[in-house]
């Protein structure tokens, strides 16, 4: 019988699918779920020490793609942890590619992880390694059969997580932070890798998308060579956005190099302050309380000696940062860098509050040490007292009030109690004329309001004062403030100066409060000028000043003796010789920001 040509090709195609057919049945021949299954959980167990569990069913799927499939997979934790797994999976999906599969190989391509779960644990104090995700490497099992793990690789073109959580506890097993990914997607495109991510972060929602170099490359290297890992990503943070570009490399038995750089057009702290409620609560459950120690600061150790090692730069380019109290900075720029000397440096810091800028410059020294050194130094000019108050949404109390600071202060300690009881250097700043409402005394509570109307008896006979200079030159040396009348103000009724000290270390003070009436014409007994307060910084309390009282009992007395001239005289002689108390009192600029200032 003679077949025509389209009998001929429709054989041939028919030929050609029956081949296709056979070779298919016997590369899937080829894959042996429980030997990979096995060897899955050898290897895991001898590079981790840990179990890999697989309770659901284990099977081989054709369509859409040449996948071995499992479900229920576990890994377990260590003995210490909370939970008797570190990661779970409802449904783990291994994509694997067709041609290995003639030769005996098998090559993962694809990786999808259904309702995965990663509980990353800190260890308790008694364990010598920080939390569940360090390995146990000694258990590395020397009789692993090399053979056997050449049949098998890795060429992963894709990773897909749908409906994952990421959840941190502390060491006690209480969850301080959530991270859920609704979507992630990382896919091969030529030498890089794109990222697509949709998350949420304690209620705060986050998006990632960009690409970075090849992970598996980054993998094979790791301990052996130098490989530098560029990345250039676009993190949505609550529809705003900020672009992370740079590379770190990556080097054996040294710490990563990152040259990272920050830039965003806006960045609202404040919104994600207020959304982050839970793990705020959290960290307001293991902070040490200032009530609870009777102290202002802590003498909980800082957490310094946890930070990672690292080394190179990343810097910040922000167009508005607005600070989680609302005050909002401009055109903020910064830097920080770590030396191979353990040390942070944060330089420079720049950035603008309303018509004002501010510049600054930090170095913490032995960061990983017991006892880091913190140096920093600032200057800020041409802002407004007023508008500061205007961002903290009190702009009813204050109007007006130029101000300039400056501090310069180093110290050294593993808290911030032993930072302020070390502390060294000066703080400076000055206010100048302003209206100041009555109700401003009540944002400091009931002590800061009987300590004015102790000041000023006639101060709520006014709904406002003009303040027309507060100054302040604080030298302190090993954490004592000493106050020689460097403390001064002056309003349209009374002129105020400060003497006495204020010591970091135990948090004590004692503090004079000379004020004088302007009009100068007074009975002679001031009931301002007999206030003293001290006490603790947590606890402050208003006391008698004696040196106060013996001064004007003197004068009460010389008036009787007199008939009053004497009184009225001394009275008529201050309105008089009264100098400013704003006076004499602050030092150069630039000598006190530690030569960071530009102005004298």
């Amino acid at each position: 019988m003679t077949l025509t040509s389209k009998q001929k090709i429709i054989l041939v195609l028919g030929l050609l699918l029956a081949l296709l057919l056979l070779l298919f049945a016997y590369a899937l021949s080829t894959v042996d779920t429980k030997r990979i299954l096995q060897f899955v959980q050898t290897q895991v167990k001898s590079s981790t020490g840990r179990d890999l569990v697989v309770k659901g069913p284990v099977s081989v799927k054709l369509f859409p793609h040449l996948a071995v499939v499992a479900d229920d997979v576990s890994l377990s934790n260590p003995s210490w942890a909370a939970d008797a797994n570190m990661i779970t999976a409802k449904h783990v999906s291994f994509d694997l590619q067709w041609a290995p599969l003639f030769s005996k190989r098998v090559e993962v391509q694809n990786i999808t992880l259904d309702q995965a779960q990663l509980v990353l644990q800190s260890a308790p104090e008694t364990t010598k390694v920080a939390g569940n995700w360090v390995f146990d490497t000694a258990a590395t099992n020397t009789q692993t059969n090399t053979s056997s793990s050449s049949s098998y690789g890795f060429d992963l073109a894709a990773m897909h997580l749908n409906q994952a959580s990421l959840i941190y506890k502390n060491a006690a097993g209480t969850v301080v932070d959530t991270l859920l990914i609704k979507d992630f997607d990382n896919r091969r495109v030529g030498n890089q890798i794109q990222l697509n991510a949709v998350m949420n972060w304690n209620n705060l929602p986050l998006t990632l998308k960009g690409t970075t170099d090849l992970w598996l490359p980054l993998i094979d290297d790791w301990g052996v060579k130098s490989n530098d890992f560029a990345i250039d990503l676009t993190l949505g943070v609550n529809k705003q956005t900020a672009q992370v570009l740079g590379h770190i490399n990556f080097a054996p038995k040294s710490s990563p190099l990152l040259d990272i750089k920050i830039k965003s057009a806006a960045l609202d702290l404040q919104a994600v302050t207020s959304t982050l409620s839970q793990a705020s609560k959290a960290s307001a459950a293991g902070a040490e309380s200032a009530h609870a120690s009777n102290r202002v600061f802590s003498s909980a150790p800082l957490p310094f000696s946890t930070l990672p090692l690292w080394q190179g730069q990343v810097q910040a380019d922000v167009g508005t940062l607005t600070l989680p109290d609302g005050i909002k900075l401009e055109s903020f720029n910064g830097a920080i860098t770590a030396t191979a000397d353990d040390a942070l440096v944060l330089s420079p810091l720049s950035f603008k509050l309303g018509s004002g800028h501010v510049i600054a410059d930090a170095r913490l020294n032995a960061v990983h040490s017991s006892k880091p050194g913190l140096m920093v130094r600032g200057f800020a000019t041409g802002f407004n007292f007023g508008h500061l108050m205007t961002q903290l949404g009190k702009g009813n109390l204050v109007s007006g009030g130029p101000t300039e600071a400056a501090f310069n202060i180093n110290s050294r300690g593993a808290s911030v109690a032993a930072m302020a009881a070390s502390a060294n250097g000066a703080a400076q700043f000055s206010v100048g004329p302003a209206t100041v409402s009555n109700s401003f005394a009540n944002l400091g509570g009931d002590f800061v309001l009987s300590l004015a109307n102790a000041i000023n008896p006639l101060r709520q006979n006014s709904d406002t004062n003009h303040l027309q200079c507060l100054v302040a030159y604080l030298p302190i040396k090993n954490g004592l403030i000493p106050i020689n009348q460097s403390v001064g103000m002056q309003t349209d009724r009374f002129d105020l100066t400060l003497d006495g000290q204020v010591n970091l270390g135990p948090e004590t003070m004692l503090i004079n409060i000379y004020p004088k009436e302007k009009s100068g014409l007074t009975t002679g007994v001031n009931p301002a000028g007999l206030v003293q307060i001290k006490g603790t910084l947590a606890n402050p309390s208003m006391g008698i000043n004696k040196t106060g009282v013996v001064k004007q009992a003197a004068g009460v007395g010389l008036a009787i003796v007199t008939g009053g001239i004497s009184l009225i005289a001394q009275n008529a002689a201050g309105v008089v010789t009264r100098s400013s108390p704003c006076d004499n009192v602050l030092r150069p600029w630039s000598q006190v920001a530690g030569g960071l200032a530009t102005s004298p």
